[in-house]
């Protein structure tokens, strides 16, 4: 009976550290982000958007959520939409409506996860604009409006 418990006990330990190491692989991730934000919203999803910039301008970026499948695309799609733009570009033209038509649209009670991943992606460009601003503070008149990022 206990090894059948051993046994047991031992094969959900290999499956979930295999779930676990396959999940971290194969999830997209910055290490050591110029910006980062982790957002909460009202229906409990949490969503991560980490961001690497040069020449200030996004090069790399990474996502993470607790949520459904629409908020893995919502927030998957904000941080593909912002590659390749400055903090500037990001903010004007990666919103909730630019997310849901990037991908395909979104059932109506599902609408706040691009509300979410443009929210997300705001406070990432505002970590970055901030970090920034402390580092090289003669250069901030040309960072993202702080009033569009608080």
């Amino acid at each position: 009976m206990w090894v059948n418990i051993f046994v047991g006990a031992g094969i959900l330990l290999v499956v979930v550290l295999t779930w676990f190491l396959s999940y971290y692989w194969l999830s997209p991730h910055v290490k050591e982000p110029d910006g980062h934000a982790r957002v909460t919203g009202a229906c409990q999803d949490t969503m991560e958007i980490s961001l690497r910039f040069k020449d200030n301008r996004v090069v790399d970026s990474s996502y993470w959520t607790s949520g459904c499948v629409y908020s893995l695309n919502c927030v998957a799609a904000a941080a593909q939409m912002a590659k390749g733009k400055t903090p500037d570009e990001a903010l004007a033209g990666v919103g909730a409506h630019q997310i849901q038509a990037a991908i395909g649209g979104l059932p109506r009670d599902h609408m706040h996860c691009a509300t979410l991943a443009a929210d997300t992606l705001e406070k990432a460009l505002g970590d970055y604009v901030q970090k920034k601003t402390r580092q090289d503070p003669l250069h901030s008149h040309a960072s993202v409006k702080k009033s569009h990022l608080t």
